[in-house]
């Protein structure tokens, strides 16, 4: 090889290799004492941390890329007006800046809508729904099996946003649920109706501890939130709160120092007072 087509191959081959390892990016929301989104913060309003070391942000605005977002709605809850309602009002807000997908979680899930930007597709899908659903769902099952597919397609910016009952059973570790929801890179979020939690059984109480902790764990690990209401009807106000973080996401891209590798642990806080940020504490290993 002569000297010339070693130093292109060099041009080519190492600089994208580097590229690749050196920058890493999160979305985080940033909300005010009121729960209302903060939407002109700047790289300079943001300390990040990635395995306990500071480092240097390189991007920090309004998130542009559009979402990837599953609507994952628990079957037994389908049936109920406010609940369709808060779905349809959801799917409205977000259509302009995602692509939406519904998923049911029964026994198993069933996808009703694939990702779609057309309303009128989404809207189909809710009409369609049955009026009469199981009374059993497998909701632990369920968030495993969307982590799985969305860490296996590593999608840019993965949203889930799960409609639940507290309480009832987990036929699955939650520590495997929330690594695979790691992995995935996906923002979880979750609307559940207080529901009645078994105290006499033991055995069934530690399975619906399981569930809860997906429930409550995954938006706490991947920077989402989790609202917990006391009746169907206050589904959709909590949907529109959820609706509007995602909306106001930031795009954080920070830099990672030559040779080192990427950690899991992350960390973000903001220079500026009396602010709350919803990100997540524990990344992807890619």
């Amino acid at each position: 090889m002569t000297f010339r087509a070693a130093m292109l191959a060099a041009t080519l081959l190492v600089p994208s290799a580097l590229a690749e390892a050196a920058e890493r990016t999160v979305y985080v929301t940033v909300v005010d004492g009121k729960g209302v989104a903060i939407k002109d913060m700047t790289p300079a309003d943001f300390v990040v941390k990635e395995g306990g070391k500071e480092r240097e942000i390189a991007k920090a605005a309004p998130a542009s890329a559009r979402m990837r977002l599953t609507l994952a709605v628990e079957e037994r809850m389908i049936a109920d007006t406010s609940v369709r309602q808060a779905m349809f009002a959801f799917m409205q807000r977000l259509v302009g800046a995602a692509e939406i997908r519904m998923v049911i979680i029964g026994l198993r899930n069933t996808t009703v809508a694939d990702y779609t930007s057309a309303l009128d597709t989404l809207v189909g899908a809710i009409n369609k729904l049955t009026l009469n659903p199981r009374p059993e769902s497998n909701i632990a099952e369920g968030v495993l099996e969307v982590a799985s597919e969305l860490a296996n397609k590593k999608e840019e910016r993965s949203v889930l946003v799960v409609l639940a009952i507290s309480g009832g059973q987990a036929g699955v570790d939650p520590r495997t649920v929330l690594e695979k929801l790691r992995q995935s890179g996906a923002t979880m979020s979750a609307v559940t109706l207080a529901g009645a939690v078994d105290t006499g059984n033991p055995a069934m109480l530690s399975e619906q501890s399981g569930r809860e902790q997906v429930l409550g764990d995954g938006p706490k690990q991947s920077g989402g939130r989790r609202i917990e209401v006391p009746s169907t009807g206050a589904f959709p106000q909590a949907m529109q709160q959820i609706g509007d973080e995602l909306l106001a996401q930031y795009q954080i891209t920070y830099t990672l120092p030559d040779g080192v590798k990427p950690d899991k642990r992350f960390g973000i806080s903001s220079k500026r007072r009396g602010v709350t940020l919803r990100a997540p504490s524990a990344i992807p290993d890619r």
